[in-house]
């Protein structure tokens, strides 16, 4: 466990960690969709990130019960734990369902959508190491396009549903596409409640 000179858990290296593990599963999960592999290949890769963001999380909550102070609010430590952790979670359940939906390759919507999750899980880095610096107008800049991203995921997975109705393929196919842009979709907006958590702390703070 990370902890500071007294002793205590450092919740801000810790979530940092967390980010970075996020950002390592985004941009792995970016080399499945990219690469010209089967994504089935990069399952076990990520499964493992899942659970190593799974350890960050019990390891936050275990200094919660240890400590009577901590940096921010119990809640908002809660909080923006639990929103970095979906992160990783949303990817590996995307990349899952390349597996039970018997699905070996990738198209343009799914490594755009790849490129959407990367920048949102930088900008969610740069911004969490902002927080212990307190320099909260520099982390709304970077909330402020990780909510854009997430727009862009919007657009895509529209743009994506309407191509499988106007160039229908079969219908098994076809099902396995929407599903896996939905979920994409949802990807970026787990990447969204990290920054709205964020802005909620810098209303809070700043």
């Amino acid at each position: 466990m990370l902890q500071n000179n007294k002793g205590d858990t450092d919740f801000f290296k810790l979530l940092i960690e967390a980010a970075e593990n996020s950002l390592a599963g985004a941009v792995m999960f970016q080399e499945a969709m990219k690469s010209g592999k089967n994504p089935k290949e990069f399952i076990e890769p990520l499964k493992e990130l899942e659970h190593k963001g799974d350890t960050i999380t019990h390891m936050i909550y275990r200094g919660l019960n240890k400590v009577f102070i901590t940096p921010l609010d119990r809640e908002d430590i809660m909080a923006l734990t639990n929103s970095v952790d979906d992160v990783i979670d949303e990817i590996e359940e995307t990349i899952a369902r390349f597996d039970y939906l018997n699905l070996d390759y990738s198209d343009q919507y799914m490594k755009a959508f790849a490129d959407v999750i990367v920048g949102s899980c930088e900008h969610i880095l740069e911004a969490l190491k902002l927080l212990p610096k307190k320099k909260y107008m520099q982390i709304t800049e970077h909330t402020v396009i990780i909510n854009s991203l997430e727009n862009e995921g919007d657009r895509l997975m529209r743009e994506g549903i309407r191509t499988i109705f106007t160039e229908t393929k079969d219908p098994y196919t076809d099902f396995k596409l929407k599903e896996m842009y939905e979920h994409l979709e949802e990807a970026t907006d787990a990447c969204e409640s990290v920054a709205n958590t964020l802005e909620s702390i810098v209303l809070k703070y700043a």
